[in-house]
């Protein structure tokens, strides 16, 4: 087995599990409570320092359900996976009930596996809109050369997913988690949605991202960009216009350097609480027509 598959075997074994929607209620203490508890028990090895890591902010779960993607959503958190596990044939008995679409290779067993993790971000990066910044000098720059390309919501979700998936090696976005977010997408309800962001050049897709709607506050799972500067252009003005129309905040998840350009704070649990009591009762809806960029960032 690699480093990789004893990270998430131990990852399953140890995590708090999450099997209905129940169990995400109170989901921060559940995850602090277990994080101790394991603590408590296994080494100072650095696999268990990392899976101790990862523990404390992803809860676990065996399936893709639609039902718990959808109350995780809604509570703002984070649905992602993880991919893959390598084991020898004894291994594989102690774990068979467990997985799936098991193939023979050379040495031992390859066992394809895909689980669901929910994470409820330790830290995360949230944009407050009265603290959005995009530098006038950016803003001259993107009119003068990108001015005539089309950012949209949702007009090709399809695409905006393959063309995501494609410019990664390894992403956490996999085919049942995906099939999952398509569900959503096809059938948002009052709360929550699943949505694509794009930006065309022309009929060519530049930039793109997905995201999700908890009632008005709006988050970035995952983006791609194809052509330089492109996927700047897109994340500007996406956040331009998400200020404009009445989003309360911006959740850009784990923390990058890159997202403190656009106004974001690093803030821990306590503080992502606050925002998300103070959100309204209803999901925003995106509009279906495409806005140019020269006419949303002047």
């Amino acid at each position: 087995m690699t480093y990789k598959d004893v990270f998430e075997l131990a990852t399953y074994e140890s995590g708090v599990r999450i099997c209905d929607v129940g169990d995400l209620d109170n989901l921060e203490v559940k995850l602090v409570d277990n994080h101790r508890n394991c603590k408590s028990t296994v080494g100072l090895k650095e696999i268990d320092e990392y899976v101790l890591e990862t523990i404390e902010e992803d809860a676990v779960c065996a399936d893709f359900d639609e039902k718990i993607v959808r109350k995780a959503l809604s509570l703002g958190y984070y649905p992602m996976s993880m991919e893959k596990m390598v084991m020898t044939e004894e291994e594989l008995m102690d774990f068979r009930d467990r997985l799936s679409n098991v193939k023979k290779v050379k040495g031992g067993v390859y066992a394809w596996r895909y689980f669901m993790t929910i994470r409820h971000h330790l830290k995360k990066m949230i944009v407050d809109f009265d603290e959005f910044k995009f530098p006038k000098k950016t803003r001259r720059y993107v009119r003068q050369h990108f001015g005539d390309y089309t950012l949209t919501f949702n007009k090709n979700f399809d695409l905006c997913a393959e063309t995501l998936i494609s410019q990664y090696e390894e992403t956490w976005v996999v085919p049942p988690l995906l099939e999952t977010f398509k569900a959503i997408h096809d059938n948002p309800d009052d709360e929550v949605s699943v949505d694509s962001v794009e930006l065309w050049k022309g009929d060519e897709l530049v930039a793109g991202e997905l995201g999700f709607i908890t009632r008005n506050a709006y988050a970035s799972l995952c983006g791609f960009h194809i052509e330089d500067n492109s996927g700047t252009v897109q994340m500007a003005a996406l956040g331009t216009w998400l200020k404009e129309n009445g989003f309360a905040y911006w959740d850009l998840g784990m923390e990058m350097d890159y997202k403190y350009v656009y106004g974001a704070i690093c803030m821990g649990r306590r503080a992502q609480k606050e925002y998300y009591d103070r959100l309204g009762p209803t999901r925003i809806a995106l509009p279906k027509e495409g806005i140019k960029i020269k006419d949303l960032i002047k």
